[in-house]
């Protein structure tokens, strides 16, 4: 009776695990589903664009001097020719006293030069020097006599050194003489005259360079435009160089981006550029990717990591908001746009053995399909091979679902 009551709960357990696991064979798991559509993808690069005035100077001082006056701020509409600021002029005249008093020194020095020779002084000389002949002769006679008598013992050496010191005496003043008249007869080195007039003409030149100048110390607008910076005021005291002010025309504007360099290979000048603000309440405003600068330079990134970037400038197309120089512009650089593509969401692709899957509802099984991908973007991949439009594909698979499996 105990081996009857075993045999028919060993056949109760058998068959209840058999009906079971017929029943989860039947059961379907439950997947999330979409169908495999056609619409327009773009891949882009994300970055961030500073507004920039294309036309603008920066204006510089020509000279040192004290600001004066001040005739404009920030954001003052200018136009070419309008006085910007005025400064102290006092320096400028003290240096052209200066030169005119050189200029008088030396003109009369010329004047001098050319004085036509004293006749009279002349005249003067001429007597002089005969008279210090005549007084060599006698002074040669006697330097002789005393000579003879200092040979015979009448005189002493002194007397005769102090007869020969007098003859030299006449003989210097007679040389003198000669060399006075020589300049007065002699007429003025060309070479002299030349050195003075060119004196003159030199000091003429930097009165006139200082006069022209002085236009320096009234610095005016050299174009149309707003004054967009400025770093001066009354009592600042400028040096040669120093910055001014910028002054831009606002009514042409682009904007300036910073790409990284790895990105910046697949940008063509004329790519299509999305560009948004949600502080301005921009969307969608078109623009074109119209010059990329040559050169590469390194930059931290906020992250603290060294990168290499690339400017670009967008040209902004149709510009219907009011935009001002500094401001900071979302960027969407489109880098390849594909219309009427095989798109799918990208949480329905995975990977595995370096190929990418997706799972479809065949017949109301998971059925593996093997695809080629293309652009991803916004959570969105296109499909080159593997699907048609119309599949029903299997969203974020779970590991339960496999090759075959029934789902719902």
């Amino acid at each position: 009776m105990k081996k009857k009551i075993i045999i028919v709960i060993i056949a109760v357990i058998l068959i209840t695990g058999v009906s079971t696991a017929i029943a989860s064979q039947n059961k379907a798991i439950e997947v999330n589903t979409e169908a495999v559509s056609r619409g327009n993808i773009a891949s882009y690069v994300e970055e961030i664009g500073e507004v920039k005035v294309r036309e603008h100077v920066n204006v510089y001082s020509p000279t040192a001097g004290k600001v004066t006056e001040d005739f404009v701020d920030i954001g003052d509409k200018v136009k070419a020719g309008d006085v910007l600021i005025k400064l102290d002029g006092e320096e400028l005249s003290r240096k052209i006293e200066e030169l005119d008093a050189q200029r008088s020194s030396i003109l009369a020095q010329y004047n001098e030069a050319k004085k036509p020779a004293d006749q009279e002084a002349i005249e003067k000389l001429k007597i002089e020097i005969n008279n210090l002949e005549k007084r060599i002769v006698t002074a040669e006679n006697e330097v002789n006599d005393t000579r003879l008598l200092l040979e015979g013992g009448a005189v002493s050496n002194e007397e005769y050194e102090a007869a020969v010191r007098s003859l030299d005496v006449e003989r210097g003043n007679l040389e003198k003489a000669k060399l006075d008249l020589d300049q007065l007869t002699k007429p003025i080195s060309g070479n002299i005259m030349a050195q003075y007039e060119s004196q003159l003409k030199q000091i003429d030149i930097q009165k006139e360079s200082l006069i022209d100048s002085g236009k320096d110390y009234t610095i005016m607008a050299s174009m149309d435009g707003t004054v967009l910076t400025k770093d001066v005021e009354v009592g600042s005291y400028l040096q040669p160089g120093m910055h001014i002010m910028d002054i831009g025309n606002t009514n042409d504007l682009y904007i300036e981006s910073e790409v990284l360099v790895g990105d910046v290979a697949k940008i063509k000048e004329g790519s299509e550029v999305i560009i948004s603000s949600n502080d301005l309440d921009i969307v969608d405003l078109k623009g074109v990717v119209n010059k990329i600068h040559p050169i590469a330079y390194s930059k931290i990134s906020d992250l603290g990591i060294e990168q290499k970037r690339i400017k670009i400038d967008i040209e902004i197309d149709k510009l219907d908001v009011e935009l001002k120089p500094g401001y900071e512009l979302d960027l969407d650089i489109i880098m390849e746009r594909k219309e009427n593509a095989l798109i799918v969401p990208e949480d329905a692709v995975f990977e595995m053995d370096n190929k990418e899957y997706v799972f479809i509802v065949d017949n109301g099984k998971a059925a593996l399909r093997e695809v080629v991908t293309g652009i991803e973007s916004q959570r969105l991949i296109q499909i080159i091979e593997g699907l048609k439009e119309g599949d029903l594909i299997i969203l974020s698979p779970e590991n339960s679902i496999k090759d075959g499996v029934k789902v719902k």
